[in-house]
C-alpha cells in the first residue's frame, strides 16, 4: 500500500501512536483518503501532493484513533459506563483533517476537466 507508513508518521508527521495503534488504523484512513479524492490521490506523481496526501493520511489515522466508535459523549466511573455519539460530526472531522492537507490539490474537486 502506498501512503504513509509509521516512519514518516512517527518522523515527518510528528504523530504520536505506537506503531500498532497506527497501523490498526492505516487501511482506513487509506480509503478515506481515497473516497475523499475520488480515487487519484495515490496516483499523484509529483512530490509536493505525494507529500500533502501523506500528511493527510497521517491526519486521518490520529482522528480515527480519537474517535474510534464515535465522539465519547460520557462516561461514569461508579458502573463504568460510557456513551458515544456517533453523528456526521465525527466522519466531518475525518473529511477535515484530510481536507487540512488536500485543499490546495486538486484532489477534492468532484467534477470534470477545470478550465480557466
Amino acid at each position: 500500500m502506498c501512503g504513509a507508513d509509521y516512519g514518516f508518521y512517527a518522523v515527518v508527521y510528528g504523530g504520536q501512536l505506537a506503531e500498532a495503534e497506527y497501523n490498526r488504523f492505516r487501511a482506513r484512513a487509506h480509503i478515506e483518503i481515497d473516497n475523499l479524492t475520488f480515487g487519484r490521490a495515490y496516483s499523484a506523481t509529483d512530490e509536493d501532493t505525494i507529500m500533502r496526501v501523506k500528511m493527510a493520511e497521517c491526519a486521518v489515522v490520529d482522528e480515527l484513533s480519537r474517535t474510534r466508535n464515535g465522539v465519547l459523549a460520557s462516561a461514569s466511573n461508579d458502573g463504568y459506563s460510557e456513551t458515544y455519539v456517533t453523528t456526521r460530526s465525527a466522519r466531518q472531522r475525518v473529511s477535515d483533517a484530510a481536507a487540512r492537507y488536500l485543499a490546495l490539490t486538486g484532489l477534492l474537486f468532484a467534477g470534470g476537466v477545470q478550465r480557466c
